[in-house]
């Protein structure tokens, strides 16, 4: 299915830091590791989420569901390494429920960018979808459906030919708090994959499941991350427990609970530092970035009490990317029951973490 895409070009200066130091991380948070203000972004973008690095050109894009003011239709935005930004394309609207709703995004192999239309807040009954927006010299040309059928299709990964993409919610009436993670080839992609209701299509590679938790949030697998050893890890928003998928010579993927810790309740965006090979998350009920090392070990990078972020204090991070020796954190800012984060207000943020 082909979508018109609209460009337009809208530029802001910022600032641009890059340091050198070893990442280091405590039970109580370092001074050091306090988040600066990276970007303040108009009314227009005022859910900022998901985030994906251009291995060509360090641009970073950064998608804007705008669940917060639906005013203003999705979009997906260019971010410099200078820190200027513009609208690299609107999201395509679904042409049931009217929106466009993008949340995690990557690059494929072919280098076009793939993201996750959420269309969950909207309409539950599997109209979410993985959408592919075409570039060429840099520019969005349009816009394909390529998988259809997620309930609340959230994280987007690509490995070799391979994408990868988290849903959040199955909504089965036997297994609350059930979800999971798809895998598809990109020769699959040419048409739109149509999926089958979960669990039963054959590209769902990994189930996961949320337990009781003290938010009463069902909530399941959001964020994804590669390790340097080609591992998989995801992990729930409502209760925090992280699985690891490992996959064997044929590709087969095993799923095992990798982290279930009292410090770790909420599991958003995550990210794989490889030179300090450890797994940053996003915890949207702390207000903190957390550090998982690969022996599963939690402690916390920073955190910091409610906040509307004009300080660049952290205002519900919802994902995490790593740019040079530099975190840029997105923020969500969209309350939910039992989180830090008591309203949504403005500036509309993303934050900044020297790390070395």
């Amino acid at each position: 299915m082909n979508l018109a895409v609209e460009t337009l070009a809208v530029v802001l200066t910022g600032c641009s830091l890059l340091a050198s130091s070893a990442v280091w991380a405590a039970d109580k948070p370092d001074e050091k590791y306090r988040p600066r203000l990276l970007l303040s972004l108009p009314e227009q973008y005022n859910t900022p989420d998901g985030m994906a690095l251009c291995p060509k050109t360090n641009n970073i894009f950064l998608s804007c569901p705008n669940f917060n003011n639906k005013e203003h239709p999705g979009a997906i935005l260019k971010i410099t390494p200078e820190n200027k930004w513009e609208l690299f394309c609107l999201m395509p609207k679904h042409p049931d429920t009217g929106y466009g709703c993008p949340m995690g995004l990557a690059f494929g192999p072919d280098g076009n960018l793939y993201v996750a239309d959420n269309q969950y807040f909207y309409d539950k009954n599997y109209k979410s979808r993985l959408v592919r927006i075409n570039i060429k010299d840099g520019k969005a040309v349009g816009a394909e459906v390529v998988v259809e059928g997620f309930k609340l299709a959230n994280a987007v990964i690509w490995r070799g030919n391979e994408v990868f993409v988290s849903d959040t919610f199955f909504d089965l009436p036997d297994r609350p708090g059930a979800s999971g993670v798809y895998r598809f080839r990109l020769d699959e992609l040419d048409k739109c994959v149509r999926l089958q209701p979960a669990p039963h299509d054959p590209h769902l590679i990994a189930q996961c499941q949320t337990g009781p938790n003290k938010r009463n949030e069902m909530a399941g697998a959001d964020g994804l991350a590669f390790d340097h050893e080609g591992n998989l890890y995801t992990g729930n928003f409502g209760d925090g427990t992280m699985f690891k998928i490992s996959f064997d010579a044929q590709g087969k993927a095993t799923t095992k609970i990798f982290v279930r810790d009292p410090k770790l309740t909420c599991v958003d965006g995550l990210f794989f530092d490889p030179v300090a090979k450890v797994i940053y998350v996003a915890d949207s009920e702390r207000n903190a970035i957390q550090v998982v090392t690969l022996d599963g070990k939690v402690s916390v990078l920073w955190e910091n009490d409610d906040t509307d972020g004009s300080d660049g204090l952290l205002d519900q991070p919802c994902e995490v990317l790593l740019r040079g020796g530099e975190m840029i954190i997105a923020n969500f800012d969209m309350p939910l029951p039992g989180l830090k984060n008591t309203k949504f207000d403005k500036p509309y943020t993303l934050s900044v973490i020297k790390l070395r």
